[in-house]
């Protein structure tokens, strides 16, 4: 099935435009296989030019024009749940954090109404959040002088949350206002109110000006030459066509807006002719602009044409870049205004601004043509500028992407296709679906596999050890609505084995543009490389706007922040202790809140750790009854109450009423900032016992709208909380308590005697160095064979750990991806590697619990033939590496998967530790899971480890330690340290297995990780310690490495290095009169150098293991 055909499917989703092809574009299309689809639904003209609503479409974002009422607001441009925009734009604003039924957003029309004007109103909204139907309601808010206000509902209706809905009513004003204010409000507190367009416009347009005119362009910043044609067309030019100018008088019975002159480019051949100008010296790179233009078409008959802002960008080659900043749909009936945006990475040689679009034989009239600078909000980091200029493709600083014709301006030149036709899509003749960013977009169409797509060879383009950033803009057409798409680096190497390796995945729709976003980076020269999209299902196209690959920009490193007076241990939360009632709380949704007394009145245990004079609580707790929605519960508002980059802990006393039989309930405590989501804790509840629940954040952007809630049981069961405290943390306080408690567990006293000869007597004075050689205590990380091909990856591993695990090689979705082929190459080089640097090793892992993690061919297969192949696997693996790997990983993460359990029993869970310890009896064998130490995820926490651990045991799994795995966001050692004391119930050494913290802020990355680092150096039942990787782009979580791409070691790098040095053992000194030198240090290995007379000097190995009892080694110089 051809693209096009294919794209007629589209015709009852809600993104539709009213579009029809000319004749020419038929013929194109015919010629390349393809049949045409057509978006039918009509949409009414929101941005018509005696609109009331300044930005009617959020097209200039949630700054212009808009403003929240006492909740958030923001633009978004992902596929809600009710479909696309039917206006034809992506953006559609969201107001969240609504905790009243007015609440939403509003525009200020005071300076544009005018009395006695009858105005036709009409919005296109939905909603979001736990309804399925709302009343949304447009109201009318005038403040008179003397005094009264008066609210008045233009239109109103049910509005569901899955379509949009068009309200619709009429608005006429008798009486001047000091403030006219229209806003949409109505639904209950919680529920989002989604708005795509807003109108209101004159019901008799003809009774002000004989034709409509649009609301004035403000010409202010202005950087353009002539943006209002009053010097004729000086600076403007045409592009293969003429470019004249109307004069005062208009041109043909047409009149500029307001009367005034404009411009035209007649005698037009081609959709792409129009008028330019040359911008290249009145722009600036790393800057946002606003594009404006007034336009309308005349000529022969048409029914609208798209005119499109098009910038043209020379980078000194032959291959210029065109980026669309704008379009809109025209017409010869009235002036329309274009809008959009333009952004500047880097400056090319020069930038041509143009519009273009309409038919041959169509003129295209401009009356006014503005670019300036955005607004300071938007131009320093807003989210929405930052998500339209990076996530969005309108971005120009790509010259340097190694992948050619990028955006397929030269058709498909530079492009192969594997296992599937295709071709190149211009907008210009093809308008159902319209390009990101340029003008054309490509298409990969009759597809035979999942791997077919489109290619490029890239061999003599790329550079090694090099991170690239991989940004590929996607969709797909089809009946497939939804499909992953993948960006994969194909290599092939001089012996012509060949090697595949994911580097982007996005999962991709019909409905609107995705951007694929990826890393990667070559560290040993193949014969051949390639790179190509694919994914889909057969016979679904892929659709390409854009695809670049461009070495990662590095910026320079970030300063630490500055924290200024944290209030360290003060709780942020007021009325917490509940003296005065409910006051300051408020409930979410239809819960009702009461409070009553009977609650622990001792603080927390983690809480307890953190802070320096924890006092009792009061008991009295918050009741949040008549809930009906599970997010449903006690909140309140702490905007005002945040610092930036300052760690808060989250301590609280939960748990529930009347179950009814509805067991493992949970509750965690979550917070809103500025509608995203992200938990302070997480606990199992029941109602008989409370419990506690512990967390962390830590904000690194001041929020426009902060609040913490509790929630999560189900609907009807009542919720309680008691002494909910957030605070600041001061991690550094602990420094010197998990400094001595280091000192007492992994160090011991040593004494060195010197036994001379004959007995002589020792002379004084005799030096002795004492250097540690090596360390008893597990400090490792994981590797991959990729990187072993990067030396100074090596180099920097063999410096600074003395474990190893890999990250993927030993996993049996890797060795065996297809049943019965098998491939150990990776790993055997692996072992040998770390055989060859006397490294020991961890196997992680034989199985892996968690489904998505799982072979398909395995969920294909019945549960004797599953079995059978589990046996195969952990017998083929342990019987090659036997004695190799001093642990395994048996079963990964088996509280949060249940692919074995559920296909086989759950006596297989401790079925495998037996056939694992069958087949390999010297491995310690471990289980190994997430989010056991951070108090994040009720499903692990610690008590459910424990008790899932105890029945394995008693099942006969012989386990023999426990792996927790590490993956953290803001660690506080209060919380760790609880969490391990739990897990040390088991009797059982505990190992961290896959430590990774990730920020952006490498200097508070390395806080992190010191934080983590030495909470489980000092405790008592840790027995080893493993990084999940440390070099940049080598790692499965961003911004947790150690070791940029350009080699540079960063502050986390530093600080695990001086953390090996403080836990390493080097003192110098002199004898006593006895021949004896005393010291305590770290177990491990030693060399002692005695400078003694004559015999110079004398060095001794030795060991220090652990031990309470004093060591004593003795030194004979006979």
């Amino acid at each position: 099935m051809g693209f096009l055909l294919q794209l007629s499917t589209f015709k009852d989703s809600v993104f539709r435009l009213l579009d029809t092809l000319s004749p020419a574009s038929q013929s194109l299309l015919e010629k390349q296989g393809s049949t045409k689809g057509r978006y039918t639904r009509h949409i009414s003209d929101m941005a018509g030019s005696m609109n009331l609503i300044v930005n009617p479409t959020f097209i200039w974002g949630s700054d212009h024009g808009w403003q929240p009422i006492c909740c958030s607001m923001s633009i978004s441009d992902r596929l809600p749940q009710c479909g696309g925009p039917p206006s034809g734009h992506r953006f559609y604003c969201i107001a969240h954090n609504r905790t009243q039924v007015w609440q939403g957003i509003a525009q200020d029309i005071s300076s544009r109404l005018k009395v006695g004007m009858e105005y036709k109103v009409e919005a296109c909204v939905s909603i979001s959040g736990p309804v399925e139907l709302a009343d949304v309601r447009v109201t009318l808010k005038l403040e008179h002088a003397e005094g009264q206000v008066t609210y008045t509902t233009l239109a109103s209706g049910p509005v569901s949350k899955r379509e949009w809905t068009f309200l619709n009513g009429n608005m006429e004003v008798s009486k001047g206002p000091i403030k006219a204010l229209v806003y949409l409000e109505g639904p209950p507190p919680g529920i989002d109110i989604l708005a795509s367009c807003f109108s209101i416009a004159l019901s008799k347009p003809e009774l002000q000006c004989s034709n409509k005119e649009p609301n004035e362009v403000n010409i202010h910043g202005n950087v353009l030459v002539n943006p209002t044609f009053d010097t004729g067309v000086q600076g403007w030019s045409g592009i293969c066509c003429k470019v004249a100018h109307s004069g005062m008088h208009g041109w043909k019975g047409i009149y500029g807006p307001r009367g005034k002159p404009f411009a035209l480019a007649i005698n037009r051949t081609e959709a792409w002719q129009g008028m330019e100008q040359d911008i290249t010296t009145l722009v600036q790179s790393n800057e946002t602009y606003l594009v404006t233009a007034v336009i309308r078409t005349a000529g022969k008959p048409h029914q609208g044409a798209n005119v499109l802002a098009t910038v043209r960008l020379d980078y000194g080659g032959s291959n210029p870049r065109y980026v669309s900043v704008g379009r809109v749909k025209a017409s010869s009936t009235e002036w329309a205004t274009l809008e959009g945006r333009l952004h500047l990475d880097t400056h090319p040689r020069k930038v041509v601004f143009y519009l273009e679009g309409p038919p041959s034989g169509v003129d295209l009239l401009v009356s006014t043509v503005i670019i300036k600078h955005a607004n300071p909000p938007e131009c320093e980091g807003s989210p929405l500028k930052r998500k339209r200029t990076e996530a969005n493709s309108t971005r120009t600083g790509i010259s340097d992407s190694i992948v050619r014709n990028a955006t397929f301006s030269q058709g498909l030149r530079n492009w192969k296709l594997r296992g599937s036709r295709g071709f190149v899509c211009n907008c210009l003749e093809s308008p159902e679906v319209l390009p990101l960013e340029g003008k054309s977009f490509a298409v990969a169409t009759q597809r035979i596999a999942t791997w077919s797509g489109i290619e490029q060879t890239i061999t003599d383009r790329i550079d090694l050890e090099t991170i690239y950033e991989v940004a590929a803009a996607v969709r797909i057409s089809g009946s497939c609505l939804k499909a992953t798409v993948k960006a994969t680096l194909y290599l092939r190497e001089a012996d012509n084995s060949e090697r595949y390796i994911t580097m982007g995945t996005v999962e991709a729709n019909t409905t609107e543009w995705k951007l694929l976003e990826g890393r990667m980076i070559l560290l040993k020269a193949p014969s051949y490389v390639s790179v190509y999209l694919e994914g889909p299902p057969p016979e679904t196209d892929i659709l390409v706007d854009s695809f670049y690959i461009r070495p990662a920009s590095k910026p320079e490193p970030p300063n630490p922040p500055i924290i200024k007076d944290p209030k360290y241990g003060v709780n942020i939360i007021e009325n917490h202790d509940l003296q005065h009632g409910s006051k300051l709380w408020f409930g979410q949704g239809s819960a009702r809140l009461s409070v009553a007394s009977g609650a622990p009145t001792v603080v927390p245990p983690a809480a307890a750790l953190s802070l320096p004079c924890s006092t009792s609580l009061s008991g009295n707790y918050l009741i949040a009854a008549n809930r009906t929605q599970g997010w449903e519960g006690p909140a309140q508002n702490i905007t005002d109450k945040l610092q930036l980059f300052v760690v808060y802990q989250v301590s609280a006393w939960v748990r529930v009423g009347k179950c009814r039989g509805k067991t493992g309930q949970k509750v965690n405590v979550a917070l809103s900032v500025d509608g995203s989501w992200m938990t302070g804790g997480e606990v199992e509840v029941d109602e008989y016992s409370w419990k506690e629940i512990m967390g962390s954040f830590r904000l690194e952007k001041k929020p426009n709208f902060a609040m913490v809630y509790a929630q999560g049981p189900e609907p009807g069961i009542e919720l309680m909380l008691a002494g909910l405290q957030i605070f600041a943390v001061d991690r550094s306080a602990r420094i010197p308590i998990l400094k001595a408690q280091a000192d007492k567990i992994r160090k011991r006293d040593v004494t060195i005697k010197l036994k001379p000869r004959n007995n002589r007597h020792i002379p004084p004075g005799v030096c002795v160095r004492i250097e540690q050689t090596s360390r008893s205590f597990p400090l490792g990380s994981c590797i991959n064979r990729w990187s072993l091909n990067n030396n100074s990856y090596k180099q920097f591993f063999l410096q600074n750990f003395n474990w190893a695990v890999f990250e993927n090689e030993l996993k049996w979705n890797w060795i065996e991806p297809q049943r019965g082929t098998i491939n150990y190459e990776d790993a055997d080089e692996m072992v040998n590697f770390c055989s060859e640097h006397r490294i020991p090793m961890r196997g992680h892992c034989i199985f892996w619990e968690d489904e998505s993690c799982c072979q398909d061919w395995l969920k294909t297969l019945s549960p004797l033939e599953l079995k059978d192949a589990l046996q195969n696997r952990a017998a083929d693996l342990l019987r090659r590496y036997k004695g190799k790997f001093q642990h395994y990983d048996v079963n990964n993460e088996m509280l949060h998967g249940c692919f074995f359990r559920d296909r086989l029993n759950p006596d297989i869970l401790p079925y495998v530790y037996k056939l694992a310890h069958q087949l390999e009896p010297e491995a310690v064998l471990f289980v190994n899971d997430y989010h056991v130490e951070d108090g994040v995820d009720a499903n692990s926490a610690p008590e459910k480890y424990v008790k899932h651990i105890e029945w394995l045991r008693k099942e006969g799994a012989p386990i023999g330690a426990i792996g927790l795995q590490g993956h953290l966001d803001t660690p506080i050692g209060s919380i760790i340290c609880n969490s391990l004391d739990k897990m040390s119930s088991v009797g059982l050494p505990l190992w961290m297995t896959e430590i990774d913290i990730a920020a952006a802020n490498e200097h508070i990355r390395a806080d992190d990780l010191e934080v983590v680092m030495r909470e489980t150096f000092a405790h008592p039942s840790v027995e080893g310690i493993m990084l999940w990787g440390f070099w940049e782009g080598a790692m499965s979580r961003e911004n947790g490495h150690l070791v940029d791409s350009d080699k540079r070691v960063n502050a986390a790098g530093e600080r695990l290095i001086n953390l090996r040095e403080e836990w390493t053992t080097r003192l110098h000194g002199q004898m006593e009169e006895s021949g004896q030198f005393s010291f305590r240090g770290y177990h491990g290995g030693y060399k002692a150098f005695v400078e003694y007379g004559e015999l110079g000097e004398i060095a001794v190995d030795f060991e220090v293991p652990k031990g309470d009892s004093p060591l004593v080694i003795e030194l004979s110089l006979s």
